[in-house]
């Protein structure tokens, strides 16, 4: 997706095919290239200016109405839990049901059982597959998307909802294990204040893109670069020690004894330095902390939402700098978040064979909006199907993911990318049955 800063609007479209005219125009008229180089000079600051007030516009933070069962109904900036305030960040539940089962055979899914460990699946009736009736540990996948995706969530019960996806794809899920699913949500009411409702008490969650006029009262959020190393640097909002998101919350340390609080405002850049960091400070200045676990090694990682990745969490270990300075800030607002079409590409397989069609990954996600998992070493990747360009399986733990934008990453451990995965549908046409191939016989994945 290209960002505020890369993409036209109408204004400054018009506004360079004027300079542009202008050029042509000229181009044979010696004496007017000054005035015309600063027409050009003029057009190319006020493109700039222009783009990054409208990125700075740009509201990252949830937003919409929250309808109590007694039929109140709450609108105002949303805090889900103690915890997700922006379009980027992932809700986490339990999928109840595996709809694509029913398109493998007996054997297949017998086959699935053996590389699982699970016997009981030979007793099953397959023609009932919702995981709260059948059991099956191979049924019960994770559901994750970014609360960008969604257009409501209903609660179905006490740790259950319904959740709304932008192209009109309803997906139940249940809670247990997750804190997503039965906790309080909270409201910043334009009149009221922040109102929080427990979860018993919610009809209806529906999300919106908030006013331009509207002021979000949690705080500004934490934006720059970081660098881990090898693994990479990652550009985006910021969550440190997977807690501090706001500019206004400080990190911790001590400088010589003596107790030091630092706004992140405050803060140009981190480096880690031996058992502590080198803060340097907007004005220049530089202190030595230690002796917290916001800048040791008890800190819980960094995380980073990079708009051309994902959710990235950086373990301590892996840490190297953190760039604070002030910089184009360019995250994603609800409508920056398209309507998803479905998985779609081309499946290669070992023996030379080619299928194209739409998409079942895992057997289970289908659509852009859903999540592929993986770590390198300790980091921890969330990456939106949206942004992968292909996948090739490398060996039983570890697969190569290019993105969308030439990036490849190394990644392993989770199901996604291991051969734990339970395989590939590929439907090559509405009128025919899905090819199934199993993880063992793929070469790689091109996605469209």
């Amino acid at each position: 997706m290209l960002s505020p800063l890369r993409s036209f609007s109408l204004q400054n479209a018009q506004l360079f095919v004027y300079v542009c005219s202008m050029v042509k125009e000229n181009q044979q008229q010696e004496s007017m290239m000054k005035k015309v180089g600063l027409v050009i000079g003029i057009a190319l600051a006020l493109f700039i200016v222009v783009n990054k007030a409208e990125a700075q516009e740009k509201n990252v933070f949830l937003y919409g109405d929250v309808e109590t069962v007694s039929g109140d109904v709450y609108t105002g900036f949303i805090r889900w839990g103690d915890d997700e305030v922006y379009w980027v960040e992932l809700l986490n539940a339990k999928k109840t049901s595996n709809d694509f089962l029913k398109f493998l055979s007996t054997s297949e899914i017998e086959a699935l059982a053996e590389q699982s460990g699970e016997n009981s699946w030979l007793g099953i009736d397959l023609g009932v597959l919702s995981i709260w009736e059948d059991k099956l540990s191979r049924t019960n996948h994770q559901f994750d998307t970014r609360f960008g995706d969604i257009v409501s969530i209903e609660p179905t019960g006490r740790s259950r909802a319904r959740i709304r996806i932008k192209n009109g794809v309803i997906i139940e899920v249940a809670g247990e294990g997750y804190s997503d699913i039965g906790g309080e949500v909270k409201v910043l009411d334009k009149e009221l204040g922040e109102v929080s409702l427990k979860w018993s008490r919610i009809e209806r969650v529906s999300f919106k893109e908030a006013p331009q006029n509207a002021t979000n009262a949690f705080g500004s959020p934490i934006y720059g670069t970081v660098d881990a190393g090898r693994k990479g640097t990652f550009t985006g909002l910021i969550q440190w020690d997977v807690d501090e998101r706001f500019l206004d919350e400080v990190l911790d340390g001590e400088e010589r004894g003596d107790d030091r609080e630092i706004p992140f405002s405050s803060i140009r850049s981190i480096e880690k330095d031996r058992n502590g960091v080198l803060v340097t400070l907007n004005s220049g200045r530089e202190l030595a902390l230690s002796g917290s676990n916001d800048v040791n090694d008890e800190n819980r990682g960094i995380v980073v939402f990079d708009p051309e990745v994902g959710r990235v969490l950086i373990p301590w270990r892996d840490f190297r700098t953190a760039d604070l300075s002030p910089q184009s800030f360019t995250g994603l607002s609800y409508t920056d978040f398209p309507v998803s079409e479905g998985l779609s590409g081309t499946v290669k397989t070992i023996d030379g064979n080619e299928y194209s069609g739409l998409l079942v990954y895992d057997l289970d996600e289908s659509w852009e909006f859903e999540i592929l998992d993986g770590r390198d070493d300790k980091v921890e990747f969330d990456i939106p199907f949206r942004n992968v360009s292909s996948i090739v399986p490398k060996n039983y733990n570890y697969s190569m993911v290019t993105l969308k934008n030439g990036r490849s990453l190394l990644i392993g451990d989770e199901r996604d990318v291991t051969s734990a995965n339970d395989g590939i549908l590929v439907f090559v046409s509405k009128n025919e049955e899905p090819v199934y191939i199993k993880w063992a016989k793929i070469d790689e994945i091109a996605f469209n």
